[in-house]
């Protein structure tokens, strides 16, 4: 039996304490659950926002300083030589201009990322170092201190600004946005981004005096995450289209969508704790493939099947078959697990298996 004081002590007092507040009524331990509940759904909602942020933000800066890097040399070098300068310019500029003494906090980041890209056994190219990189190092970028007339070591704005935020425009009058402005929300959705990380409530504000401010909040920072996207851009918002995901956020910034939740927890003590037994059985789809052996050479210990699947032809060594490769003949029926290539012609059988 599930009870809602076992949830209480695997969620942690204090942190539950903040669903306590006077902001949305809770007047029992179940209804402040629910508070809980409403707020990981929130979180859910505002995940996808936030990753086509990063990705389009990384991207499009590292993408306008290798353009603008060509503009320069095809303004001031001879057309000859222009496919040399370009493949002089620098892909990994982000991490090679940052060092110990004049930017410790991206210079211990990007040590941080190459750690991480070596324990995956990856490589230190572009892409991987762009990608390893967190939101906050590229949100960093968009400050007044990389401007061309302060920079020491990395000239980015303003002239980057027209490339990375094509879209970011006054609405009055349809002049530029600052990169005072850009940047300031940018780390307004990366503060988002860290208590989303932490699983903090993303209503809280110290100023939050009613549930009506507590939503204005959250729906607030989901149009700042929207106009963001925008800024860079409008085709991403799409995205969130297909998905349906600001309907789901409509759906949820609004008092009865709280309320709901606030009454869901009251059911708990009447629902079986061991709802995860058998459920992955009934979720797995069939993957096996069925095949017949042509070709088959025991001396070197290993078969060719095809596929009656989609006819490709699968190489299976003799250690993946069940019973050992010499109970199998030529023309045999069998089932196995295809995998995908990673050397070779052919993709791979696996547990291999007869009929």
């Amino acid at each position: 039996m599930m009870t809602i004081a076992a949830i209480l002590n695997s969620i942690s007092q204090p942190r539950f304490a903040t669903y306590q507040s006077s902001v949305f009524k809770g007047v029992t331990e179940e209804e402040c659950l629910g508070v809980y509940l409403w707020n990981k759904q929130l979180a859910g909602a505002f995940l996808p926002a936030l990753q086509i942020i990063e990705v389009s933000l990384r991207n499009a800066i590292w993408t306008a300083k290798i353009k603008y890097e060509e503009n320069v040399i095809e303004e001031t070098s001879e057309f000859h030589d222009w496919p040399k300068l370009k493949d002089q310019i620098d892909s990994q500029w982000f991490v090679t201009v940052m060092t110990q003494s004049n930017n410790c906090n991206s210079y211990n980041a990007i040590e941080n990322a190459k750690r991480q890209i070596k324990k995956e056994e990856k490589l230190n190219t572009t892409e991987n170092l762009i990608a390893k990189l967190t939101f906050g190092y590229w949100v960093s970028m968009v400050d007044k201190k990389y401007e061309y007339d302060r920079a020491s070591y990395l000239s980015l704005w303003p002239h980057l600004l027209p490339k990375v935020f094509p879209y970011a425009l006054d609405k009055k009058n349809g002049n530029p946005l600052s990169l005072n402005r850009i940047g300031a929300d940018l780390r307004d959705i990366n503060t988002l981004r860290n208590r989303l990380s932490h699983h903090e409530p993303l209503w809280h504000s110290k100023k939050t005096y009613s549930v009506e401010q507590a939503i204005n909040k959250v729906a607030r920072d989901y149009y700042k995450c929207l106009e963001v996207i925008r800024w860079i851009n409008p085709s991403n918002l799409k995205l969130l289209s297909i998905i349906e995901n600001t309907q789901k956020m409509n759906e949820l910034c609004n008092p009865h969508a709280l309320w709901k939740n606030k009454q869901l927890p009251a059911g708990l003590s009447n629902l079986h704790s061991n709802q995860s037994e058998g459920w992955l059985s009934s979720a797995l789809l069939e993957t096996r493939h069925k095949g017949g052996i042509i070709s088959l050479d025991t001396v070197k210990g290993f078969a060719m099947i095809l596929s009656k699947i989609d006819g490709k032809k699968f190489i299976a060594q003799a250690k993946n078959f069940a019973g050992g490769l010499q109970i199998y003949n030529l023309g045999d029926i069998v089932t196995f697990e295809p995998e995908n290539k990673n050397s070779g012609r052919h993709p791979v059988a696996s547990s291999v298996k007869p009929i």
